[in-house]
């Protein structure tokens, strides 16, 4: 009984849902599930398009086309985020499907126009389908559920990846590309369907939060005062400062993966096709991760190794490409990096949002997430044009420009983690909230006096 009891502990460690929590986590593995699986079956056929049509280097004028769009997209979000949540997001996922419908039309006659636009929007789809779903997550689950389940959650979108990458590799060279953005379309509608039932069965519950005296008056009334508040906060700062390297390093990591790829195959669909298997049998490896060792990652070595460990992949890996610039090293650094950041590095961003109040949560994250990540891709893009084509250094200047900024992200990420270490000291300080009821089978029950006022603050 003693060896049962033990084993039960142990398992905990790598999956513990509660019984009141298993059909909303269902829901939510679902939702992420169906919109990485849509996002990887577009990835490739995107690679595929952009090389073949317009080629590596337009890729820096692609980035910095990225950032601006995506500023015009944060700015309108900020127009609307005040709508209650099932508004924004069932909105904002229906015009995706829609969107995609218009984009299979437009290549009907493809261009390398078009190939360009459509990269930079697939960007801006990925980015705020991704935000909008952990922000809802973080607002549904506390801190001490977060650092249980969002690995399980994780595991969903390391599922979607294996499925979406195995649609295109098995369909793309007998529909074609163009044809797979009607399949990605109806994945979007189905993730749309299960938003709307999650809503249905959670009931609009919001989980208790508590906030770290810094971030309890903070002003988000405004744009302009959302960036202000960004850049007056220590823990806002460095986060921001953490989310812009974890763009730019990477980045200046696919540029050099691109024209490998560029050199292993010829034509959109070929293209499409080599890096789709390499996506699939990435993202099968990535899926064991989340399901099974993200939870045990944060709760045992903690967010300092989760969020240096990207880093020092980068910075590692690209050191020994400069040593040995064989093509399957590259490989292996993007797709490391990739795993990664998809499994415990993005449960472990996720967790430092689980210290701010909720006006934070769906103000600040979607500028720092949203706008100062995709800023941060511009940046990249700016980086690889000067050493690239205007130093005239080529890939070498790249590549060393991606050691330095992994270095960077480094240290960022050890300051961050200290600085929330500090605020989860302070918050496990204050009197412990009452966690809220849920019913058997994932419905919840009926909230408390404090969570009916969270509820009408959230919707207002």
């Amino acid at each position: 009984m003693a060896k049962d009891t033990n084993l039960l502990e142990s398992l905990k460690l790598f999956m513990d849902v509660e019984k009141g929590e298993r059909l909303i986590t269902l829901m939510l593995f679902l939702w992420q599930f169906l919109f990485i699986c849509s996002y990887y079956v577009l990835r490739p056929v995107r690679r595929g398009l952009f090389l073949d049509g317009l080629g590596n280097d337009w890729m820096p004028l692609v980035y910095i086309g990225t950032a601006l769009v995506t500023g015009v997209v944060v700015w309108a979000y900020s127009k609307f985020k005040h709508h209650p949540r099932k508004i924004l997001i069932s909105s904002v996922y229906g015009f995706f499907t829609v969107n995609l419908v218009l984009w299979w039309q437009i290549f009907q006659n493809p261009s390398p126009v078009a190939a360009g636009a459509f990269w930079v929007w697939l960007d801006v789809f990925s980015i705020m389908g991704v935000v909008l779903f952990w922000m809802y997550a973080n607002d549904v689950f506390n801190s001490d559920r977060a650092k249980r389940l969002f690995g399980i959650l994780a595991a969903g979108g390391g599922l979607g990846a294996v499925l979406g990458s195995t649609i295109t590799a098995s369909l793309v060279k007998t529909i074609g590309s163009t044809n797979l953005l009607l399949v990605a379309a109806g994945l979007v509608g189905a993730t749309l369907a299960i938003f709307l039932g999650l809503e249905k069965i959670s009931q609009g519950l919001s989980a208790e939060r508590k906030a770290s005296s810094s971030l309890k008056a903070v002003d988000t009334s405004s744009l302009s005062k959302v960036i202000k508040t960004i850049f007056s906060n220590k823990f806002l700062l460095m986060l921001t400062c953490l989310v812009t390297f974890e763009r730019v390093a990477p980045d200046l990591v696919q540029f050099l993966y691109n024209d490998v790829l560029k050199h292993m195959a010829s034509g959109s669909d070929a293209i499409a096709a080599l890096d789709a298997n390499l996506e699939r049998w990435r993202a099968i490896a990535e899926f064991v991760v989340e399901m099974f060792f993200v939870s045990f990652i944060l709760q045992k070595f903690g967010t300092k190794f989760a969020l240096t460990s990207n880093a020092s992949v980068i910075f590692a890996g690209l050191i020994t490409y400069a040593i040995i610039p064989n093509p399957a090293v590259l490989i292996v650094v993007f797709h490391a990096d990739e795993g990664c950041r998809h499994a415990w590095f993005k449960a472990a961003k996720e967790l430092l949002y689980t210290v701010t109040p909720r006006e934070v949560l769906y103000s600040v994250k979607p500028v720092i997430e949203m706008f100062f990540y995709r800023f941060a891709r511009g940046i990249a893009g700016v980086v690889i044009y000067i050493v690239n084509t205007l130093l005239g250094f080529g890939s070498a200047g790249v590549l060393a420009a991606g050691i330095v900024v992994a270095a960077a992200w480094f240290f960022c990420a050890m300051k961050l983690s200290g600085e929330y270490h500090r605020m989860e000291a302070e918050l496990s300080k204050s009197p412990k909230h009452k966690k809220p009821d849920v019913k058997p089978g994932g419905n919840t029950g009926t909230p408390n006096e404090s969570e009916k006022r969270e509820l009408t603050a959230a919707a207002t």
